[in-house]
């Protein structure tokens, strides 16, 4: 015989179960169960059939939970929807509850951070759920709100040079009496005798970005013996003093060599730190801190036949390598090369172009610069950089941009990339050429679409500018 369904089965929606409560087995190997009361009525007090209802579970943030075959016999795979067929008496899923296992035995992952749910459903015509209840929630462990850790701060980037790497200082955020605190302290805590925000080391890890807020992995093949698998955040417990990661510094040692095998270094123009405090499965991070540590040096703009603006203008909100300039020897460096024939043909110094005042009214440097090259060859492709020195022995080099100049009495069209004076088909390939790693192209012709970069976006512009 099947099951009997009435034709109003198929929009039924039950009534919440009741009385869930939650029974904990503690530091033991035992059973924990969540126990409840499945609704007999719908939502309007009509009578539902048993046979029709199954229930859910749900943990934390209405995270939906799965069971699985290989903790519960009388299912099969596994599956988030408990069907009346599966409840068992005496089983570990019933009609009134279910048994979960060590759910908080010394090193298991419990299922819970803080709190756990029933939902009921109903089957309509199709034997598909229909209607659903609530979510009616207890609390399983006790729901504490995360600190969040300080902002790290950064103290300096040493580039030692090939084949020894670069060196990283920083410091997360500590008091007076060295406890890590979280951004809710004040100096007025010290003072008035209140407690600190006071983090647990163990839970304390770090975070490094690069660049364009991309995030570093540290490997074992990076950072052997001290890292055993991909790491995105590195845990402040296991650092040493004298490995590659210390208390107060990384240390990237020679991998710099093992970049430049690759030819593609780990950071191109900044490096940032994020602290991080991780604890029952949650995890509240601070601010990305960044450094300039290169010029960010952008492809060349405001291109004429014999002049091309270089501009290394950057938003890093640390900017130590320009604020510690010293004497007429350090600061920015311009080079302009000629491709062709490697000959140096401009070494520029050149100032912080923007500065602004801080809080105690000093007049600072922004980080970076811009610089207009003029007087140059027409036709010709130049390759330039920026150096930034501090002193005699540190130096900090951009990546190499390339630029090719109009021919003299060009008036440069953007799409003419080829530089015959028109825009044609031909301009089309050379582009497609470019873009595939082949030859070089004046950056202002081949920017069709004016974005600031040249990407295949370009040619779907310039097809339209040949259509129209």
């Amino acid at each position: 015989m099947g099951l009997a369904i009435t034709a109003s089965a198929y929009a039924v929606t039950p009534a919440d179960p009741t009385n869930v409560t939650w029974y904990d087995c503690g530091d033991e190997s035992g059973n924990s169960y969540l126990s409840f009361t499945l609704p007999t009525v719908d939502v309007n007090g009509n009578p539902l059939d048993i046979e029709m209802m199954g229930y859910r579970i749900y943990t934390d943030d209405d995270q939906i939970f799965t069971f699985n075959s290989a903790q519960y016999d009388n299912i099969w795979g596994s599956t988030t929807d408990i069907y009346q067929y599966s409840w068992e008496s005496g089983s570990d899923l019933q009609s009134g509850g279910v048994f979960f296992y060590r759910t908080n035995a010394d090193g298991f992952e419990r299922f819970f951070n803080y709190r756990i749910g029933v939902q009921v459903f109903y089957l309509n015509d199709n034997f598909a759920i229909g209607g659903v209840s609530n979510i009616v929630y207890t609390e399983v462990f006790p729901q504490t709100e995360l600190p969040t850790p300080g902002n790290p701060s950064l103290s300096e980037f040493i580039d030692y040079g090939l084949p020894v790497g670069i060196n990283l200082g920083y410091e997360i955020a500590q008091d007076f009496d060295g406890n890590y605190v979280g951004n809710d302290y004040t100096i007025d805590k010290y003072f008035n005798g209140e407690e600190y925000t006071k983090l647990d080391a163990s839970k304390l890890s770090f975070s490094i970005y690069t660049d364009n807020d991309q995030i570093f992995t540290f490997t074992p093949e990076m950072f052997p013996n001290q890292v055993n698998e991909p790491l995105t955040q590195f845990p402040l417990s296991s650092v040493t003093d004298n490995g590659y990661i210390g208390n107060w510094d990384i240390h990237f040692g020679d991998l710099t060599s093992l970049v430049d095998q690759v030819d593609e270094p780990f950071f191109t123009w900044r490096i940032g730190i994020q602290t991080n405090y991780t604890d029952g499965g949650q995890t509240n991070s601070s601010d990305i801190i960044y450094m300039e540590i290169y010029p960010q040096l952008k492809p060349a703009a405001e291109v004429t036949s014999t002049s091309f603006l270089a501009d290394w203008s950057c938003n890093a909100e640390n900017t130590f390598i320009i604020n510690n300039f010293i004497g007429d020897g350090c600061g920015y460096f311009l080079y302009v090369v000629d491709k062709a024939t490697q000959e140096v043909v401009l070494t520029q110094n050149v100032a912080p172009t923007n500065t602004t005042v801080d809080e105690w009214g000093y007049t600072v440097p922004l980080p970076g610069a811009t610089y207009m090259v003029e007087g140059l060859t027409p036709g010709t492709t130049y390759q330039f950089y920026v150096v930034v020195k501090q002193n005699t022995t540190k130096s900090y080099q951009s990546i190499v941009q390339e630029v090719t100049l109009p021919a003299a009495g060009h008036g440069y069209e953007v799409g003419d990339v080829n530089h015959d004076e028109e825009v044609s088909i031909a301009d089309v390939s050379d582009l497609i050429d470019y873009l595939l790693g082949n030859g070089t192209v004046c950056q202002i012709c081949a920017d069709v679409d004016e974005d600031g970069e040249v990407a295949i976006a370009d040619v779907s512009a310039l097809i339209d500018k040949l259509l129209n």
